[in-house]
Parts: structure tokens; C-alpha cells; sequence
């Protein structure tokens, strides 16, 4: 069923009728502009051209040739931290107010900010093969809660010495998660409900769940949040 429609994109419900679990997925126009292995020069000036660029429509249409390498990056995860991103997006459905007139203009992160947040947090714990999902979510909720400080690169894709990401860098608002793929773009600053995330991140620590939970290790890290 189809469930939106802009000038870019097709959002579709697809519905299984067996057990009426439900997926949603985006068709968007595509046109690799890189190629299979592009040159670090041909990135840079690509990711130049972005940059330059002052139409909407047009930097989404570029950005669109980086999504192979978002896929990527984010499928290189092992399949614990797929199912600690899974939760997560598990607590974004079912934690916040559902869309009104009164919230109307509100934008909670997107699923790609949450995935590449998720990631940021295991890296940090070390890349742990196995570990508790609830210390993972644990570790998520405290970042949230102390988003301003939220500062998060990658450096597969762009040199920390380009001067695309050292112009980006020194302009960065927070939080601040820079897309791996393409150096031009906070994932984060789509969205406007960092107070609400904070909020209700601090909120669901008091529950039950988290009740008596000591950070152990590979989460030592978050003793100091």
C-alpha cells in the first residue's frame, strides 16, 4: 500500500497477511555517479560539488549516489549490534507521542542517525563480538540524554585532512554525527526533538529495566555520563 508521496521518493507499506507484521520502504531515483571504484580525487570533488551546492532537491538527488555506501557501512555490523539497533528503533516507535496538530512540526531523528548512533556506542565499547543488550541500550539512553556533547565522526570515505570535512568540522552544531559516506551532512540536524529525546531517554533509565544496572565492562566508559 502506498503510504506517501513527494517529487523524490514512494514510501509503501508492505503487509504480511500470515502473522500482520508490517515493513516500510522508500523508493527513490538513483544514478551512480561515482562508479564501482572511484578515485579518492573523484570523492573529493564530488563531495566539493555537494557542498557548493545551494538546491534542496538537487544535494538530495547527489546524496543519493552515496547510498550504496551507507548500506554498506551500516550492514559491515555484526548481527548483536543489528538487534541493539532494532531496540532502539523499538523505543523510538513506542516511547513518543504519536504525530498531532500540537506536534505537527516535530522531527525525531531518523533511522539513520539512530543506526549510525548505535554503531558509534559499540565502537566506543571496543566492537565487542558478544555483549548485553540491555548494557547496550543502557549505554544509548545516557549518550542521549547528554546529546550537546554528541560529537561523531568516520573517516572511511573522506581524510581528516580534507578541507571539505576541516570547513564542515569548524561550523558543526551539536549533536554533531557526521554521515561516513558523505562528509557534507550532520544526520542530526534534521531534527528538531533533541530536548524531548533527552527527556524521555532520562525518563525510560528509571524504569525497571534499568533498575540496579551497573555498567560492566566493555560499558565502563559510561560511568563518567
Amino acid at each position: 500500500m502506498m503510504e506517501k508521496r513527494t517529487h523524490l521518493s514512494l514510501r509503501f507499506h508492505f503487509k504480511c497477511y500470515k502473522n500482520h507484521h508490517g515493513h516500510s520502504f522508500d523508493i527513490m531515483p538513483c544514478y551512480d555517479m561515482l562508479g564501482p571504484a572511484p578515485s579518492r580525487g573523484l570523492k573529493q570533488s564530488f563531495y566539493h560539488k555537494i557542498y557548493l551546492c545551494n538546491d534542496t532537491d538537487e544535494i538530495q538527488l547527489y546524496s543519493m549516489s552515496l547510498l550504496q555506501y551507507q548500506v554498506e557501512f551500516i550492514k559491515a555490523s555484526t548481527m548483536v549490534v543489528k538487534d541493539l539497533i532494532r531496540l532502539v528503533k523499538h523505543w523510538f516507535r513506542t516511547s513518543f507521542a504519536k504525530p498531532t496538530a500540537q506536534n505537527k512540526f516535530r522531527r525525531l531523528p531518523s533511522s539513520y542517525a539512530v543506526e549510525l548512533i548505535t554503531i558509534s556506542i559499540w565502537q566506543l565499547a571496543g566492537k565487542p563480538v558478544f555483549f548485553s543488550l540491555v548494557q547496550g541500550m543502557r549505554a544509548i539512553l545516557k549518550l542521549l540524554v547528554r546529546y550537546p556533547e554528541m560529537c561523531i565522526v568516520w573517516h572511511k570515505h573522506y581524510s581528516p585532512n580534507s578541507t571539505i570535512f576541516k570547513k564542515v568540522i569548524q561550523k558543526k552544531t551539536r549533536p554533531f554525527v557526521l554521515d561516513p559516506a558523505n562528509p557534507t551532512f550532520n544526520v542530526c540536524e534534521n531534527s528538531n526533538a533533541w530536548d524531548e529525546v533527552a527527556h524521555v531517554a532520562r525518563r525510560s533509565l528509571l524504569k525497571p529495566l534499568f533498575n540496579g544496572v551497573q555498567a560492566k565492562e566493555p560499558w565502563l566508559f559510561t560511568n563518567g555520563w
